[in-house]
């Protein structure tokens, strides 16, 4: 018995399919026939019998089946503490985060933490969006996340990092074009499109808007600036969204929305029940304390009002 065998075995169980197990563990179907035939002979059993198109676990196999998958993760669970050790003994910090922070933001506050660190690690950067992020910090892919909070991984440590500007976008040709700022009230009677409610900022976006006038008309949602934006230019819809650089790209107007500032919440995000080097934990504590000077709107890009202005700065 050999562990290729027990992985072939565990996913053979789980898709109860030749073919499909044998693609999903890149070999050859016989390869996984004759895989399974040794081990069978082995444990002086049958694990598996065949109903039609399918396989399935037989008593034995049942039984086998618990022992395996337990084994496998706890291996699984120590090669990957091997591996997060190594790279932080190599002094890699794995550091993921959403596009708009990961382009910018991140490297200019890595930039100014290696001026002033003792001894400065090398930095690996991973974009993603903030589930996949965060599905990385379980899995020990990355160390530490710039993103959203996520319901699934709440056992994690968010520390909140900075907000970004919610702000109604329009054609040139829309009559709105001429607005600098507006109120959700004002949009009553408007088609809306703006970010999907499945993620954390589309759920705030919709709960700070409907707060304001629960009449309004949403009509579409999206996952990210790009898509909605590509709508608002097309469809001469208006657009609520996160006033990021994805919507530098379009011909756009910009215009100040009256909804809470801090609809918009980005994380400082990590696992307290991982070992972290004290490189990681040293660079956690720069950026914890980098949060004040972290500006939370472009005034290049989108200068907004005096008493918006105030409200920020506090």
């Amino acid at each position: 018995m050999n562990l290729n065998q027990l992985y072939y075995f565990r996913e053979l169980a789980e898709q109860r399919q030749y073919t499909k197990a044998a693609e999903n563990l890149f070999i050859s179907q016989p390869t996984l026939s004759v895989s399974i035939k040794q081990l069978e002979e082995e444990l002086n059993c049958k694990l598996f019998v065949h109903r039609g198109r399918y396989v399935v676990l037989t008593s034995y196999g049942r039984l086998f089946y618990s022992t395996v998958v337990s084994s496998l993760n706890t291996l699984d669970n120590g090669r990957k503490k091997l591996k997060q050790k190594i790279s932080q003994d190599n002094g890699n910090i794995h550091i993921a985060g959403i596009p708009t922070a990961i382009g910018n933001l991140i490297p200019r506050l890595v930039k100014e933490y290696k001026q002033v660190a003792d001894e400065a690690p090398h930095f690996i950067y991973h974009d993603n969006p903030s589930y996949q992020i965060c599905e990385g910090i379980a899995n020990g892919w990355y160390d530490i996340g710039i993103c959203s909070y996520v319901e699934e991984f709440k056992r994690f440590t968010y520390i909140p990092f900075y907000t970004e500007q919610i702000i109604a976008i329009v054609s040139p040709e829309n009559e709105l074009a001429k607005v600098n700022e507006i109120t959700p009230e004002e949009l009553r009677g408007e088609d809306l499109i703006t970010y999907s409610k499945k993620i954390e900022i589309g759920q705030n976006v919709t709960d700070a808007l409907l707060a304001s006038a629960s009449d309004l008309k949403i009509t579409n949602r999206m996952h990210d600036e790009l898509a909605i934006a590509g709508q608002v230019v097309t469809n001469n819809v208006i657009g609520i969204v996160s006033n990021t650089v994805y919507l530098d790209g379009f011909d756009l107007h910009k215009i100040i929305l009256d909804i809470p500032l801090d609809t918009r919440k980005v994380y400082l995000v990590y696992d307290p029940e991982r070992s972290l080097s004290p490189n990681i934990l040293d660079f956690i504590d720069f950026l914890n304390s980098q949060k004040k000077d972290i500006h939370q709107y472009d005034k290049k890009a989108f200068p907004i009002s005096d008493k918006k202005k105030d409200n920020y700065d506090k």
